[in-house]
């Protein structure tokens, strides 16, 4: 098994009005490697964020299924696609912790 480098399995914040009501929650919610597991994506937060001495307490992770695109570039119906599926992980850290930067000055 290869070791991957924090970076690598956390890929970003999800910041949408739903996230951000978990955020006031107390839970984040990130993009991550789609074969990461819950004990490699809390390593990696841990790691990330160890400046901040954060804690992760518990992780839900849910595999999002791509969505269908149609491009229409020239007269006809258009080509479909699809979106890349990716995981999405959510976050709850101990009591009174926060990541701090994550949602800038809200």
């Amino acid at each position: 098994m290869t070791t991957k480098a924090a970076s690598e399995i956390v890929i970003g914040p999800v910041i949408t009005e739903r996230t951000y009501q978990l955020y006031t929650q107390g839970r984040y919610t990130f993009k991550v490697l789609a074969s990461a597991s819950k004990t490699e994506i809390k390593k990696a937060l841990e790691e990330q964020y160890e400046s901040q001495g954060i804690h992760v307490r518990d992780i839900n992770t849910v595999t999002m299924r791509g969505k269908k695109r149609r491009s229409f570039r020239r007269a006809g119906s258009g080509t479909v696609g699809n979106t890349s599926d990716w995981k999405k992980a959510i976050v709850t850290l101990g009591a009174g912790q926060k990541i701090e930067g994550l949602f800038g000055s809200v």
